[in-house]
């Protein structure tokens, strides 16, 4: 359902743009870059800088950063992740903020369309303009495409998660690549679907999950915010959908369930689609399946992205010169370092030898690392518009009915289309303009 008060952020209470007439020009006056910046100069008095994030995952980063500059130290402060985005939002209206926010790429769209946060291009990012790939960089630009307010530390591409003993026992491929190269085909995705429903085993747990698989293809909004998931491609997977659901091919368990866990231990789920931070999740659930399960790219031949992890600095930042000196460190030399999964956002970083030579045990020595930089050479990227979240609502929405109703695929499309347009043109409108 609509919001009546929503435009292009969570609420009017936030103070961003809305129909009521609040003016987000007004929210945080705009400020100056500090003249001492362009000279390189960095104060050695003691500084503290104050982080916001969603996650803990810059604990590393931070003490690599306080190591190489002893004077500085930094506090984060963690919020849930239901909870940041008001907290940023609240902070940047009342311009008391700490100096660097830290935003998952799902919510950053909420961002982009609001004054209170440094164009970091000011600060020196466009010679790094080269070192990312053109979709991330274009990710991480405000709405008007004229100012770059997130500076990407890392990117995940959407994997395939899979029973390697299970896939064997049925006669289906078991190798990672050969089981990649065996699904491209819906046709043999189907046909492990059925065999292992026979006995009430699942590779999806929900009839529209394989929707989401082309989602992390391709944006909802086009750079005009037209709606542009009307094409073959979207038809293709909503009828896929569709074989499931009039197949009873879906476990219909929540994998985040305890239900949801006993079934990936006992097997009843068979296959699940997360991004890099889905190997570490696995293991905890199940280390006593060490061994067996392995991984490979996403069904159907498509390439998905999951997220990126974007730094910002408000414009209220008291330290912004060493607000930026810490966010180019996290993405430019610490990444480099950085041990994991997930894939960094600098390009430079990337191609570790270490890394990729790196196997995973539990994974039965595969080289996980080296896969997943594989995948995001492949993968592209897409822009978040201010208006995604709710709207994505919509279209997922639109999207179960549809399937679940047994509604033809294009008339689904055509549907969620104008559900969409009807509930958001006013506000399309709107940020048309700009």
């Amino acid at each position: 359902m609509r919001k009546s008060f929503f435009i292009i952020f969570v609420s009017c209470v936030l103070l961003v743009t809305t129909l009521t007439g609040c003016n987000q020009h007004d929210i945080v006056p705009v400020t100056e870059v500090p003249a001492s910046l362009s000279s390189g100069n960095l104060s050695t008095e003691p500084v503290e800088l104050e982080l916001w994030s969603y996650y803990s995952g810059l604990e590393q980063a931070i003490k690599a950063f306080e190591k190489k500059y002893p004077n500085v130290s930094v506090k984060m402060k963690t919020f849930g992740y239901d909870a940041y985005v008001s907290a940023y939002l609240h902070a940047i209206a009342d311009g008391v903020t700490p100096d660097i926010m830290v935003s998952d790429s799902e919510q950053f769209g909420q961002f982009t369309a609001i004054n209170g946060l440094e164009d970091l291009l000011d600060y020196g990012a466009e010679k790094y303009r080269l070192d990312f790939s053109e979709h991330l960089w274009r990710s991480n630009l405000s709405h008007t495409e004229t100012k770059l307010i997130g500076f990407p530390v890392g990117t995940s591409p959407l994997v395939t998660y899979y029973r390697s003993d299970i896939m064997e026992q049925y006669g289906f491929p078991s190798d990672p690549e050969q089981l990649g190269k065996f699904m491209e085909t819906p046709e043999n995705w189907i046909a492990i679907a059925k065999a292992l429903k026979n006995d009430d085993r699942y590779i999806t747990q929900w009839s529209p999950e394989v929707v989401q698989i082309f989602e992390s293809t391709q944006g909802l909004f086009d750079s005009r915010l037209n709606f542009s998931r009307n094409n073959d491609k979207f038809l293709q997977a909503i009828n896929i959908g569709k074989q499931i659901n009039n197949n009873g091919l879906a476990a219909s368990i929540d994998i985040w369930t305890p239900s949801g866990v006993r079934a990936l231990k006992d097997g009843t789920i068979a296959m699940l689609y997360l991004g890099t931070w889905g190997a570490v999740q696995i293991e905890e659930w199940a280390p006593e399946l060490a061994g067996k399960w392995r991984e490979t790219r996403l069904p159907f031949n498509q390439y998905g992205w999951v997220n990126s992890t974007n730094l910002m600095m408000p414009s209220a930042a008291k330290q912004k010169e060493w607000s930026w000196k810490f966010i180019e460190f996290c993405v430019t030399e610490w990444s480099r370092e950085a041990d994991g999964n997930g894939v960094p956002a600098y390009i430079p970083a990337r191609g570790n030898p270490k890394k990729l030579a790196k196997e995973n045990d539990y994974y039965g020595g595969q080289k996980l690392y080296a896969l997943h930089e594989g995948m995001v050479q492949k993968m592209k990227e897409y822009k978040l518009t201010p208006l995604d979240l709710q709207a994505r609502q919509i279209w997922r929405d639109q999207i179960n009915v549809g399937i679940e109703r047994n509604k033809d695929a294009q008339a689904i499309l055509d549907k969620t289309k104008q559900t969409i347009l009807m509930n958001f043109g006013k506000e399309i409108t709107i940020l048309q303009k700009k």
